[in-house]
């Protein structure tokens, strides 16, 4: 027929428009987010080869890893230490705007071997919470030991923190232990680093009321989680500053999505939303848990 069918006209034009729509809100979120204020902190734990990163869900490969940190340099973002973070949380510095914060779980060597080369490259600082037991007993023999952390504790992109001395769920182990954990992990590292630890991380993200007193008073000043669910009605503070977890399948889209705080604001009304409909119920929905408290 002449002109062909006008439906299919209608329908291939519609999706040209919603096409080009849709490019252009991306093409404004990648201009204009994070908003200014808004600092994702990203979590890693193993940077391998990708010939050697097997089935662990903690793995990142390297050529995974080279290219996040190249988006980072190249698109404008401002990756910032945990002192600077601190200094930005507590108003003694104002965020310019994209910034971003990289840590590593566990003190894994692949840190020191793989991802450490990769940030000097660009000029990246992270931190990195260590497990006292991983660095001083050789069953954990894929992880750094006390030597070789020390070999880097002095390197200026460098930053180590606590994530206790066994890594228990916290919450689980009773207080009285909790505090060994925490206040003990702190004193060795730096006893042996001769530098002060100030920053903390909850083994697996958990945590409740007493694990973040005992966290404040060993003298921390902050304390990390990981994902919004771990906060079960606590609101975000210095003692439970959220992640998010980096993946072996992130390509660049959904890091960017991470940085761009895109992932932050899906997962938190998500969250609400199965709070809302019960999906969730042993999370406290924060607004209603404080009228309770009220009446």
């Amino acid at each position: 027929m002449k002109g062909g069918d006008p439906v299919k006209k209608r329908i291939t034009k519609g999706l040209l428009w919603l096409g080009v729509l849709s490019f252009l809100i991306l093409a404004t979120g990648f201009v204009l987010l994070p908003s200014k204020g808004y600092i994702p902190v990203l979590m890693y734990h193993v940077i391998l080869p990708e010939k050697d990163l097997g089935r662990g869900s903690l793995n990142v490969g390297i050529r995974h890893f080279q290219r996040q940190m190249w988006f980072l340099k190249t698109f404008g973002f401002h990756p910032i230490s945990l002192d600077e973070l601190y200094a930005i949380k507590t108003g003694q510095a104002e965020p310019k705007g994209r910034e971003v914060v990289v840590t590593f779980d566990d003190g894994h060597r692949s840190y020191l071997k793989e991802a450490l080369p990769v940030m000097e490259r660009y000029g990246i600082p992270s931190a990195n919470f260590l497990i006292w037991d991983h660095l001083n007993n050789r069953f954990w023999k894929d992880y750094m030991t006390l030597e070789e952390a020390k070999s880097i504790a002095e390197h200026p992109l460098v930053t180590f923190g606590s994530h206790t001395l066994t890594h228990p769920d916290l919450p689980d182990t009773g207080r009285a232990q909790a505090e060994v954990e925490i206040v003990e992990s702190r004193k060795r590292l730096e006893e042996s680093f001769d530098q002060t630890i100030d920053y903390f991380c909850y083994p697996s993200g958990l945590f409740n009321e007493d694990i973040i007193q005992l966290v404040e008073a060993a003298g921390y000043k902050m304390a990390f989680t990981t994902k919004a669910k771990r906060l079960r009605g606590h609101p975000e503070s210095l003692y439970s500053l959220l992640r998010l977890k980096v993946k072996r399948t992130n390509n660049l889209f959904i890091f960017w999505l991470h940085v761009s705080g895109i992932s932050d604001a899906m997962e938190r009304a998500g969250l609400f939303f199965r709070q809302l409909t019960g999906n969730k119920q042993n999370d406290t929905l924060s607004a209603y848990q404080s009228h309770l408290e009220m009446t």
